[in-house]
């Protein structure tokens, strides 16, 4: 099977242990927003089970990124919900 290179990014198999593991919420921020973790952390936790809160930055091709991550996320059932960073903090 060939890997996934979607806009120059090379998306191979998750690490065994993270493969196993069981997870209830996801949250995905961009670095500049890591200061502010805390915060959306507590935001993470308020969501149902099986949810992911992605936080998008102003910049487009990272957008562009967390876009097509939400569409993954979705066609396996999973609920998301997407901020711009500049409301969340």
């Amino acid at each position: 099977m060939r890997p996934n290179t979607y806009l120059n990014y090379r998306l191979t198999d998750p690490p065994a242990r993270l493969r196993r593991a069981r997870l209830d919420n996801i949250t995905l921020i961009p670095a500049s927003a890591l200061p502010h973790l805390d915060k959306y952390k507590a935001m993470a936790r308020r969501l149902p089970r099986r949810s992911v809160l992605i936080v998008s930055p102003q910049q487009g091709r990272v957008q562009k990124i967390l876009d097509a991550i939400a569409r993954g996320f979705k066609e396996h059932s999973w609920g998301v919900t997407t901020i711009p960073a500049r409301i969340a903090v």
